[in-house]
């Protein structure tokens, strides 16, 4: 079963990305700067949205609040919209693609071809690292 990934708003992104991301926070975390001239995309399967990711022109291309339906997780349409989203980059001047990754979530981000870079830091007591690739592979 393949993801249909199309573009969505901001808020269509907003109960995903809590849901997954903070739960335990007020929703309004899960909101960041520069929301509202970013480029978000949705991935559904049956009409139902399960995946949320969002682009943002940051010194490259930057990924932010990338969510999958714990529902869904595992089952590939993470590393689906994460090769579509590459493609989009591509389409950009931009070199690279990067983020911010839980620690809990590199295994699956080495798996598609980032590279962590710089020490471990920490969001709301969650570890992280700076993960890249370059758009040229």
């Amino acid at each position: 079963m393949n993801l249909t990934i199309k573009r969505i708003s901001d808020a269509e992104t907003l109960p995903l990305r809590h849901k997954v991301l903070w739960p335990n926070h007020p929703i309004e975390q899960s909101k960041v700067e520069g929301d509202e001239t970013a480029s978000h995309f949705g991935g559904f399967l049956d009409g139902g949205l399960v995946c949320v990711a969002s682009l943002f022109e940051d010194d490259g291309i930057r990924l932010r609040k990338f969510a999958t339906d714990p529902d869904y997780q595992g089952q590939g349409f993470g590393s689906e919209m994460l090769a579509y989203l590459l493609e989009r980059a591509k389409e950009t001047d931009a070199t690279f693609f990067w983020f911010d990754a839980r620690e809990s979530a590199l295994p699956f981000y080495e798996r598609n071809g980032f590279k962590p870079e710089g020490p471990r830091f920490f969001k709301n007591a969650v570890p992280y690292r700076r993960v890249r690739r370059s758009l040229a592979d």
